[in-house]
């Protein structure tokens, strides 16, 4: 009888300590995540003038939608945004496709050295690829164009500021994504329906687009959809190149709306906020759709096999010179052109003249302004700190899902996935409207960059905690209990240093993207919480041309080393 007693005590304790685990980290989630996207929908059927953004049940109105949608700029800013996003991933597609394919299932000279190639556009931020290409490509300063007028030419080569440009500089930032998504898929092809194809008499061309293009086509697909869904949230490339050659789209538009315009139309920048969040959630339930569907053209088994390497024989010139120009055209040239603007105190197409006023005065300007300190510093604390909280929270939420297993823990993995549906501009509107309901003194600070920030990052921080534990078996944690170990204790010493590859790799993509984030800082940051991105944005407004390719070197150099420090293989063989 006492031994039923002792054993119901330690099953209601053991329910005890899973509610207490789910309230922990369910009640955070749904304050951060559910509650600002509810004041956001709430506030955008409401009449709201300046300073009234708040938790009201009042002046409710159906004029935001009415005045948004009875506009045809409206309907012409959603064909900008759809055409944007294709073109943008069809780019993408191709880039990053290619360069997986050659990596992974060729003979490729230069297959090692593309893990590398393909970080270095995730490295640089989004607003720094458009400032390079404005610098390569505008029709009055653009460099290339000066050199094709130079040749004899009168008009100019390319518009930096036309839809195509658009196309080519958002596909290049989504690249990398592309190429580890695809090279998983590539990596991880039973090679036996290639093979039976071929010894069937196949030849090669016909075995590539019978049999490996179908086996792949839901990788396809769903990595296809899923860039569509990143390009229509991009919004550095839509403002830097789209608004001066007017292709304006969903997400420049709300930025405008609530931050660039006096008084700031809250109500139509919250209405077009829900219409984006509309055309990302319908694009990655399609995409979810997509994946699930594609178990049925699984081939993978439990033998053990490698995929099988093509010899590219006559077709290997063309293969290097697609990897050159890649390295030349997508990084090679953004970066020298920044690198060039860098040393002169004006910008100018390179000549003898100009060479005489090289110098490294815009570097000395970076570090002698206290502004640009200060911003250095809280850039510094903004990526450290989120990359820290994201992987502690991710690892946490990842035990309770799989090992803990939870009533309620599928609810807390879909609350926690939620932000990746939502645009980034998106969410730095819903937090501006949760932290300005009530008073705080978070607002206006780097902390409300913090919290935002980790929201937003958690999705990816799953991904690598995800990934990592459910390769890790429950004996060793298990032992530990026994042993009388308490939560934390086994968490902190046994979980953690198991997951310290995962954990490492997650960390450091975390803190690349956070250092690269523009949208949601360019909402909450302050003169007191300013952060690299938004130094860059504002410098580009200014003028001080000098200054920001100084420090746009200086950044791309640290990343640089960090990332190659903290192994490239290892971000990309976790992610993939």
């Amino acid at each position: 009888m006492s031994t039923r007693f002792l054993d119901a005590c330690r099953a209601l304790k053991q329910r005890g300590r899973e509610r207490c685990v789910f309230l922990v980290i369910g009640l955070p989630l749904v304050f951060l995540v559910v509650v600002p996207l509810f004041l956001l929908v709430l506030n955008s059927f409401r009449d709201i003038g300046f300073g009234e953004v708040a938790v009201a049940l009042n002046k409710f109105t159906l004029d935001n939608y009415i005045t948004a949608y009875m506009n045809p700029r409206t309907w012409r800013m959603l064909g900008n945004s759809i055409v944007f996003a294709v073109g943008s991933m069809v780019v993408a597609f191709v880039l990053g496709g290619v360069m997986a394919f050659l990596a992974e299932r060729t003979d490729s000279p230069f297959r090692r050295f593309t893990y590398a190639l393909m970080f270095m556009p995730l490295i640089i931020p989004g607003m720094l690829q458009a400032v390079a290409w404005v610098l390569l490509l505008s029709p009055s300063i653009g460099l290339v164009n000066k050199l094709w007028s130079a040749i004899g030419f009168g008009t100019p080569l390319l518009n930096a500021y036309s839809m195509p440009v658009m196309w080519w500089v958002q596909g290049v930032i989504l690249a990398p994504l592309t190429f580890i998504m695809l090279g998983a898929a590539f990596r991880r092809m039973d090679p036996a329906l290639e093979e039976a194809a071929i010894t069937c008499g196949a030849p090669l061309s016909r075995v590539a687009t019978q049999v490996t293009l179908k086996v792949i086509l839901p990788a396809i697909v769903g990595v296809a959809l899923l860039q569509f869904v990143r390009a229509l949230e991009a919004l550095e490339v839509p403002l830097l190149l789209g608004l001066s050659g007017d292709v304006m789209v969903f997400s420049a538009n709300i930025l405008l709306s609530i931050t660039m315009r006096f008084p700031p139309a809250y109500g139509l920048g919250f209405t077009y906020s829900i219409t984006l969040i509309s055309l990302t959630v319908f694009g990655l339930f399609v995409y979810q759709r997509v994946v699930r569907r594609g178990e049925r053209y699984a081939v993978v088994t439990g033998k053990g096999y490698r995929p099988r390497i093509i010899k590219l024989g006559r077709w290997k010139a063309l293969a290097v010179g697609f990897q050159i120009f890649f390295a030349v055209v997508a990084i090679g040239l953004p970066v020298l052109v920044l690198l060039w603007a860098s040393l002169l105190p004006a910008y100018q197409a390179p000549s003898m003249e100009m060479l005489s006023k090289v110098s490294l005065k815009n570097y000395s300007m970076v570090f002698d302004r206290p502004d640009m300190l200060h911003m250095l510093q809280n850039t510094a604390l903004l990526a450290g700190v989120v990359s820290v909280c994201v992987m502690f929270l991710a690892l946490l939420l990842s035990w309770v899902i799989f090992h803990m297993k939870i009533k309620g823990s599928g609810f807390l993995d879909s609350l926690a996935f939620i932000p990746y549906a939502i645009p980034s501009v998106v969410t730095g509107i819903a937090f501006m409207v949760l932290f300005l309901a009530f008073p705080n003194p978070v607002y206006g600070t780097i902390w409300i960059l913090v919290i935002a920030y980790i929201v937003v990052e958690l999705p990816y921080g799953t991904r690598f905690t995800h990934a990592g534990l459910l390769q890790v078996h429950k004996e060793m944690e298990e032992a530990g209990k026994i042993s009388g170990a308490s939560f934390w204790r086994v968490f902190f010493h046994v979980i953690v240093p198991i997951m310290k590859p995962s954990l490492t790799g997650g960390g450091l993509y975390v803190f690349i993207i956070s250092v690269k984030y523009f949208s949601i800082a360019a909402i909450l940051s302050s003169s007191q919480s300013i952060v690299l991105s938004v130094q860059i944005w504002q410098l580009w407004n200014e003028g001080g041309l000098g200054a920001l390719a100084a420090l746009a070197i200086i950044m791309i150099a640290g990343l640089s080393v960090l990332t190659l420090l903290g192994g490239v293989h290892r971000i990309e063989r976790i992610v993939g």
